[in-house]
């Protein structure tokens, strides 16, 4: 299963899960299966409900005494179609399971890059005071900085278990997905072999990440001017003006429109606008500035 999801035991580190990979992957499947049951018997049900699918119909085309396995099989291609959408759910839900550490992980980094500013800021206010790093990074583990914390406390605890503290920390760096994260990890390893200043790395870091955040908000206030327009055309013009129009011509006799044609335009407005606020949202910077 190695090869066939390559990139999911690194994710299930990403979002420090103790489950397995060969382990996650058994209960995406038993979920997916379960899913797919659940789907498969209620598509049945409204089949049968409906008369598509009649026990007593099978059978009864010729041969009444037909065995076990030919009114199986009959009962099979009756229902064909009701199995075929049991298989794509489950192939849709185990593809969303399969996928969904990947998003965790995403939004782990989005979390990380929301309070790092003033997790280094507070770590380089330590060590300007002459506090040691491996203190500061204590008390930083212990302050409520999210997952900046955890990842801190999860290189604490390495530390405490006897490992080097420059091991520690490049495992930190390859456990996270974070650019910035990383970045500082380097600079302060930097800082170690050469004996440079550590809180002049820490001041660049700070102030590249401050400049970044500030380039997505920047870059976030010019988009919104269009997804703002969009969403008014879609909320405004296509209901009014657009049905005005349909029913212009509509008089031409070109197209028809009736009652359930509107109400259909309108749920797919509605449909329309609840997914451009969702992909707004999604597109908006996590900062804290």
């Amino acid at each position: 299963m190695s090869y066939i999801l390559p990139g999911l035991e690194y994710d299930l580190d990403v979002i420090g899960s103790d489950i397995t990979k060969g382990e996650y992957v058994a209960i995406s499947i038993a979920n997916a299966i379960a899913w797919a049951l659940i789907i498969f018997l209620l598509l049945f049900a409204l089949s049968y409900a409906k008369g598509n699918i009649s026990l007593e119909k099978i059978g009864s085309g010729g041969v009444l005494e037909l065995s076990f396995l030919g009114r199986l099989g009959e009962l099979v291609d009756a229902s064909r179609w009701t199995i075929m959408g049991g298989m794509v759910v489950f192939f849709v839900f185990f593809s969303f399971f399969s996928y969904y550490p990947r998003i965790l992980a995403r939004k782990t980094v989005e979390d990380v890059d929301k309070d790092l500013v003033y997790a280094l800021k507070d770590l380089l206010l330590q060590i300007s005071s002459g506090v040691p790093l491996f203190d500061a990074m204590v008390n930083i583990s212990k302050s409520g900085y999210g997952v900046i914390s955890k990842e801190f406390r999860r290189t604490v605890q390495d530390i405490n278990a006897g490992e080097m503290q420059e091991r520690a920390l490049e495992k930190m760096a390859l456990r996270t997905e974070s650019e910035f994260l990383r970045r500082t990890i380097r600079q302060i390893l930097t800082a170690f072999k050469s004996g440079a200043s550590l809180q002049a790395a820490l001041k660049s870091v700070i102030r590249n990440l401050q400049q970044y955040q500030y380039s997505q908000v920047k870059s976030y206030t010019y988009e919104l001017n269009l997804w703002v327009l969009l969403f008014v055309i879609i909320s405004v013009a296509i209901p009014s003006l657009g049905i005005t129009l349909l029913v212009i011509l509509s008089t031409f006799g070109s197209i028809s429109i009736n009652e359930g044609f509107i109400l259909g335009l309108l749920a797919f407005c509605i449909f329309c606008e609840v997914a451009l606020v969702e992909f707004i949202k999604s597109r908006r910077p996590v900062t804290h500035m």
